[in-house]
């Protein structure tokens, strides 16, 4: 895996740092998601302190916290896996 991992070390265009990036830029949209917009100008700091606010508030409303991935009201992922992945061949 370590093998793997050092390929992002080296210069030029990289399948799993494109993989990566995309992943980072996914994750990003996921906690953004129903967020006020004020939290896109944020750095990644003050951006979980303000999330970790707004969750408390609910908590203390007895609110549900949904956390990122599919919302509760999905029972199942049919639709939403893919397929698509990276192989590692040595």
């Amino acid at each position: 895996m370590r093998d793997l991992y050092r390929t992002l070390e080296l210069p030029g265009d990289n399948p799993l740092r494109e993989a990566s990036d995309k992943l980072d830029i996914a994750v990003w949209e996921a906690y953004y998601y129903g967020m006020p917009n004020g939290f896109r100008n944020k750095n990644t700091l003050e951006f979980l302190l303000q999330l970790n606010e707004v969750c408390a508030k609910a908590e203390e409303e007895e609110r549900i916290i949904q956390g990122p991935g599919l919302p509760f009201f999905c029972k199942d992922s049919i639709g939403f896996d893919s397929e698509d992945c990276i192989e590692y061949i040595p």
